[in-house]
């Protein structure tokens, strides 16, 4: 009987270490999609760049429920939130841009 507690408890420890190798791993993906969108909302703003940005907060702000939920690290559901407020930002300092483009233009015209 011993020993199959030796092996069921063997088994889990490799499980629990299949888990946290699977987990360092989704990291590494995750931190290289996160530093992509991070260059999306820090680049040159331009109109013609704007739905880029609309789309990659779209998309974050979809799956972050499923990451917070899935990821066991809480930096990287930090650097989420970072890189989610940065797209946001980014959004409305495109929008105020545009804004002010069409207010030169109007100003211009009378």
């Amino acid at each position: 009987m011993e020993k199959h507690g030796q092996v069921a408890s063997f088994c889990l420890l490799l499980v629990f270490d299949a888990v946290e190798l699977l987990n360092e791993i989704v990291k590494v993906f995750l931190m290289q999609l996160l530093n992509f969108a991070e260059a999306v909302a820090i680049r040159r703003r331009s109109l013609e760049k704007l739905f880029q940005i609309l789309d990659m907060y779209d998309a974050l702000f979809g799956v972050f429920p499923d990451l917070e939920a899935m990821v066991m690290d809480e930096f990287v559901c930090t650097e989420a939130k970072r890189v989610l407020a940065g797209l946001g930002r980014a959004t409305k300092a495109t929008f105020m841009e545009f804004e002010n483009a069409v207010k030169r233009e109007t100003s211009s015209l009378c």
